[in-house]
């Protein structure tokens, strides 16, 4: 089942529904994100500044990758040269939100106290 707000990714156990109508669909999600951009019906945010950075960050790592096998014209690569770009990219993208929360540079929500147990 994809996911309703982005409609690329694999919904995973998130989802939404309009507590206003009693006959509701759940609306499945891919990630807390994409709920809440299902909840304000705005559809997929921008990226932010941070995510921008890591895009950025990124992008040598997939030329390093194209040098190292002697190829820059993705139309010729292979199957698992092909897979093993997306790997690259996806990878220092994540590895870079990672570093920049680590550091501090991007907050994390605030954790809510559980009720009284």
């Amino acid at each position: 089942m994809r996911c309703a707000a982005c409609r690329l990714r694999t919904a995973r156990g998130f989802g939404w529904f309009d507590p206003r109508v009693r006959t509701s669909e759940p609306l499945p999600a891919c990630s807390m994100r994409c709920m809440s951009a299902l909840c304000r019906r705005w559809g997929v945010v921008d990226p932010d500044e941070h995510e921008i950075a890591a895009i950025a960050a990124a992008s040598p790592m997939a030329g390093e990758y194209l040098e190292s096998i002697g190829k820059t014209d993705l139309a010729v690569l292979t199957e698992a040269e092909w897979l093993t770009l997306l790997e690259v990219i996806i990878t220092a993208y994540q590895d870079e939100l990672a570093r920049r929360l680590d550091a501090g540079r991007h907050h994390a929500p605030p954790l809510v106290a559980s009720a009284a147990r």
